[in-house]
């Protein structure tokens, strides 16, 4: 390949991995991807991947040296380059399925990346907007968790049960993401419900209830005494955020 038309090739697909980035900030489904706090950065790098296709082609047009024009350019890792750039606008972005909690577990423990030396934050929080990810951070960096017993507690999740739990208790869950979507952890909260056999396993539900406390293992946990479990569609946007 050419060097000009090699230039030409570089510049084309920098500028579609510019737009790509771009493009799924603008549509949203960026944070499908990513933790939130990245997306400045990930804005940044877009407009750098457009700018570097104009300059490599502006090299391209300024170019008149006929030898530097015909010298032999590698097109190989173009092309290879050029493949997860389709695959990128070809494949809607889709969320993270509950079934994936079958590999990588549900945990009941805020993960540590997530550790918090203040929880006034959250406690300013009105209890009925708190989320899974909200009361299990105060669950688990706050002294005193007799506090939030009675408390009023309005979470969606998706439904997960499995051997540890009783006939009449499930895990409402959801995945939280630390940095990008390889690193996603699922959280759950163990919900006491008579109903809970006949709910859809990792369908998605609305808990609303009181909160206590529940001693396993020598371990206080929070759960979720439940008024009501409504199956509701999944979220727009699915993950939590630490």
């Amino acid at each position: 390949m050419a060097l000009r038309v090699g230039r030409s090739f570089q510049a084309l697909l920098m500028a579609l991995l510019g737009l790509f980035l771009l493009s799924r900030i603008w549509s949203g489904d960026i944070l499908l991807y990513i933790n939130q706090r990245f997306v400045v950065l990930v804005f940044l790098a877009g407009l750098a991947f457009v700018i570097l296709a104009q300059v490599l082609y502006a090299e391209r047009v300024s170019s008149q040296n006929e030898e530097e024009s015909t010298k032999s350019f590698s097109k190989s890792n173009l092309w290879w380059l050029s493949i997860p750039i389709l695959i990128g606008f070809l494949v809607p972005a889709r969320p993270l399925s509950p079934t994936a909690v079958a590999n990588r577990g549900i945990s009941i423990d805020a993960p540590l990346s997530a550790r918090i030396e203040d929880t006034s934050d959250l406690l300013s929080l009105s209890p009925t907007e708190r989320t899974v990810l909200d009361w299990i951070r105060l669950f688990s960096f706050s002294e005193n968790q007799q506090q939030f017993v009675g408390q009023p507690v309005d979470v969606t999740g998706f439904v997960f049960s499995d051997g540890r739990l009783s006939e009449t208790q499930f895990m409402v869950g959801r995945f939280t993401i630390t940095c990008c979507v390889a690193d996603a952890t699922a959280l759950g909260m163990i919900v006491e419900y008579p109903q809970a056999a006949v709910l859809k396993q990792l369908g998605w539900v609305r808990v609303q209830g009181k909160l206590d406390l529940l001693e396993r293992d020598g371990r206080m946990l929070p759960v979720i005494l439940a008024e009501s479990v409504e199956a509701v569609a999944p979220p727009a946007q699915p993950y939590l955020f630490p």
